[in-house]
């Protein structure tokens, strides 16, 4: 196995991350919006650090091995219209995974801090967090159709 195969192993390793990350993420976004009691959503709220790590090092890692990758190839360029597809589906992936973490950062941080109850749940079942992570679901998934298929290659 040569360098350019290791990249790309460590390259899906770390797409394999985020899409871990994305699971546990969207069990958490389904339960919570069925939470009944403050004391579960403390608990869902207890579950979610995992994912940050994940995240953290799994978009960083894409990034940095895919434009390795990019430079690397022989047959690929980092100026390819698929690869800045993907450098641009990657930038609104983590803007819109901010804005996600942000908004139930927020909701986490009320729970904790003694907020309502009615209020924790409202913000739970409310459409924008969950939204906000299906459109990164979405992103992700165009993210992962991009390197499949490289249109345009």
């Amino acid at each position: 196995m040569g360098f350019y195969d290791w990249m790309l192993s460590l390259h899906i390793l770390a797409a394999f991350a985020i899409a871990a990350a994305l699971v546990l993420y969207t069990v958490l976004v389904v339960v919570g919006r069925r939470a009944d009691t403050l004391d579960r959503t403390r608990l869902l709220f207890r579950l979610a650090p995992v994912g940050g790590p994940l995240t953290a090092v799994g978009m960083g890692l894409t990034l940095l091995l895919g434009i390795v990758l990019a430079i690397d190839s022989d047959e690929f360029q980092l100026w390819d219209p698929w690869v800045m597809a993907a450098i641009l589906l990657w930038a609104l992936f983590a803007e819109v995974g901010r804005r996600t973490g942000v908004y139930y950062t927020e909701t986490q941080k009320l729970a904790e801090g003694g907020g309502a109850e009615a209020e924790v749940l409202g913000r739970l079942r409310a459409s924008t967090g969950a939204r906000l992570h299906y459109a990164g679901l979405g992103i992700f998934l165009l993210l992962l159709l991009d390197m499949i298929f490289k249109p345009g290659a």
